[in-house]
């Protein structure tokens, strides 16, 4: 019997994806809700840890499963041109996903020649 209390997380998969207005950031969190979820930012550095709470419906007891509930932990370091201020995050079907716009004088922008 496992009497360790400590709890144990899995860095779960992500990607980074930079598009022309900011950054997308895609992880990979199945079996989470999102009030099983947490997200700090500070500084540059984005940080989730999940608490996942798998429950059987009632009446049915559980004979074999080849999915794995986990509890899930990551720190992210956005690029120094995100703007921290603008980021937003969606949980849905497993997938949180971040996006963050770069800062206004980062951006990429046609100059007029006088």
């Amino acid at each position: 019997m496992n009497t360790n209390s400590e709890e144990k997380f899995v860095v779960p998969a992500a990607t980074l994806t930079e598009q022309p207005e900011g950054y997308e950031l895609k992880v990979y969190v199945p079996g989470i809700a999102k009030e099983d979820a947490e997200l700090h930012m500070e500084g540059h550095t984005l940080t989730l840890k999940t608490h996942a709470k798998h429950q059987n419906p009632a009446g049915f007891k559980l004979v074999a499963s080849e999915y794995a509930y986990a509890n899930y932990a990551m720190s992210a370091d956005l690029p120094e041109m995100a703007d921290a201020q603008t980021l937003t995050a969606k949980l849905a079907d497993g997938i949180l996903l971040v996006n963050v716009s770069k800062r206004k004088e980062t951006q990429a922008r046609r100059i007029t020649i006088g």
